[in-house]
């Protein structure tokens, strides 16, 4: 159990303490992994995803990001897979938009990664 398991579940069952006919179970299941522990092992995903972004005449701009996103899920399925751009704005808010000229450069990124990882196959 790690320390924030144990937090939480002594968090329960003190409060459970005025409470003495209640139950609970607790159940942790993973999710908003760190993509970052399969990507480590797979370094070329990142190489020809940034080698992508070049070709699309882009400067490649490397951040961390957290879980929670396809790139991660995919990458915990078994198929590394570092999350790129989309050239979204104002992300996960009612104003959320990306221009046409984004979506673009997006897909040509794209279309050079898949010519990247057949050259090198």
């Amino acid at each position: 159990m790690t320390e924030k398991e144990a937090l939480l579940e002594g968090i329960v069952k003190d409060v459970m303490k005025d409470y003495p006919r209640s139950t609970y179970r607790m159940e942790v299941k993973q999710q908003y992994r760190n993509m970052k522990q399969v990507i480590d092992r797979h370094p070329e995903t990142v190489d020809y995803a940034i080698e992508a972004i070049k070709r699309a005449g882009l400067d490649p701009v490397r951040s961390s990001i957290r879980g929670g996103t396809d790139g991660s899920r995919l990458s915990f399925m078994g198929l590394p897979c570092p999350n790129i751009f989309a050239g979204e704005h104002a992300f996960h808010s009612r104003l959320e938009w990306v221009s046409r000229q984004d979506m673009e450069k997006a897909a040509e990124t794209i279309v050079h990664l898949a010519m990247i990882w057949e050259e090198r196959a």
